[in-house]
């Protein structure tokens, strides 16, 4: 019999994968694969170290984590059918599906993730179909190929233990939950929901958003939840079983959504962290270009892995394997020293840190959204020709929780608090309620200047405006 293996992890302490336990063995094999070794490679917060020193932690790391975390959920639904508290048999063949999707959920992630996905969006409009551009394949979709790949050793591993890789592919894929086992991996209390949320706050070592995730987690029940969609396409209610609260842990579970909330906030939307992804989505821009031009790339070879996938008909499979953060610092460094124009000063500016110049609109005009409009109007209009190029837009819009939840559309995202009678109730649905259903969102609008020039003449914007009547 194969001994224990252990992982010592700052979250979740020691991480069993039991010698005993054919899926857990399985999962040990896994992270083995040269596709999840990868993961190793790739950062899960990007340039957020720029910000927070210590937020180097990888995706490797938390794909273990939200392994972790799948067990211990499917082992709750597990707990609730046999109390009878959900009809039916537990089906083991399903949760082994989930608890694999699980572990594999991240590995088709590209480098700078958020820049980088960003970057190929702008490239595939500049190349001319401005109409593909929500169409540009996530990595969701490149893991479901890195399951699937018949010359690749996962399906193999998941075969092993009659674990279907179509199976959790098609999991991975689905944007709607189709069962309680699927809502392990998506939905309003998922595993990966619930390692991000604790890991990247201890990571970058901020003070806010604080989970109590024991007293969460010992009163998770399981419940048919309304999920229907939003727009009414469908004529009937669809309910299906899915995560939800104890009316005791209601505060816990408010808690749960501000910590999402100011993570957003304090973190992923730092306004220096945004400006150095806005250098990396240009460098890649730029690369692509000179590829489109048959223009040289000078330091890097003519067959350096993201020449080859950014050429036209270049993002394959195996081209996109070769990426990761380690393979693009490498060539950020190589052109930053032996490059040359523009390519060269974006180089320099992301390897030295040397962050560009910002101006926040939310910043310079608080709570006034018509001086805002304006400001934008303007700094458009003035800088129409630069915006890409020495000047970058940078915009976003975050809820604390939509009309139907959560950080999504989909109805399954619904975070819902069970009643002492049984009854459901959705969090922002009390009278009291701290976190209150709204269509308010908080935007975050910034322009960032490669040239002080170019910012002086931002700020004088608008001071002109704010000194005018509004």
């Amino acid at each position: 019999m194969p001994k224990d293996q252990r992982i010592i992890d700052p979250i979740h302490e020691m991480i069993v994968f039991r010698g005993e336990d054919r899926l857990d063995m399985a999962a040990w094999r896994l992270l083995e694969t040269p596709d999840f070794q990868r993961l190793r490679r790739i950062k899960q917060l990007g340039v957020s170290e720029y910000v927070f020193p210590s937020a180097t932690h990888t995706r490797f790391a938390h794909s273990i984590g939200v392994f972790h975390n799948a067990r211990t959920l499917v082992q709750l639904l597990e707990r609730e059918i046999k109390l009878q508290r959900v009809q039916g048999e537990f089906d083991r063949d399903r949760a082994n599906v989930a608890t694999l999707a699980a572990l594999l959920h991240d590995i088709g992630h590209g480098p700078f993730s958020h820049a980088f996905e960003e970057a190929r969006k702008a490239i595939t409009e500049e190349r001319g179909d401005g109409s593909a551009r929500a169409k540009v394949r996530k990595h969701e979709a490149f893991t479901a190929d890195m399951i699937e790949d018949p010359s690749g050793p996962i399906g193999t591993i998941l075969s092993e233990v009659q674990v279907n890789p179509k199976a959790v592919a098609d999991l991975i894929r689905a944007e709607t939950p189709t069962d309680m086992y699927h809502s392990v991996v998506s939905s309003s209390f998922d595993a990966d929901r619930l390692d991000y949320l604790q890991r990247d706050r201890y990571m970058c070592g901020v003070g806010a958003g604080g989970i109590d995730f024991e007293w969460l987690m010992d009163n998770v029940r399981v419940a048919e939840i309304d999920v229907s969609p939003a727009d009414e396409s469908e004529p009937d209610a669809v309910y299906r079983h899915s995560f939800c609260l104890l009316y005791k842990a209601r505060d816990a579970a408010e808690d749960f959504l501000l910590a999402r909330y100011r993570l957003y906030t304090n973190v992923y939307f730092h306004k220096t962290t945004r400006g150095i992804e806005q250098l990396i989505t240009a460098f890649f821009r730029e690369i692509a270009r000179r590829v489109d031009t048959g223009a040289s790339v000078r330091g890097l070879e003519v067959d350096h892995p993201l020449i080859r996938f950014f050429t036209k008909g270049g993002e394959t499979l195996e081209n996109y394997r070769m990426l990761d953060d380690t393979l693009v610092w490498g060539a950020i460094h190589a052109v930053a020293t032996k490059g040359e124009g523009r390519l060269r000063r974006l180089a320099g500016d992301i390897r030295e840190r040397r962050n560009p110049a910002s101006l926040d609109i939310q910043v310079e005009f608080p709570s006034d959204t018509e001086r805002q409009r304006r400001l934008k109007h303007k700094l458009d209009q003035d800088f129409s020709g630069q915006i890409g190029e020495t000047v970058f837009r940078d915009t976003a819009k975050l809820s604390l929780y939509g009309a139907i939840g959560a950080d999504d559309s989909h109805a399954q995202k619904r975070l819902m608090i069970q009643l002492a009678n049984g009854d459901l109730k959705e969090i922002t649905d009390f009278t009291d309620a701290t976190v209150t259903a709204s269509d308010k969102e908080r935007p975050f609008d910034r322009y960032y200047f490669l040239n002080d020039e170019d910012r002086a003449k931002a700020a004088a914007s608008a001071d002109a405006i704010r000194g005018r009547r509004p």
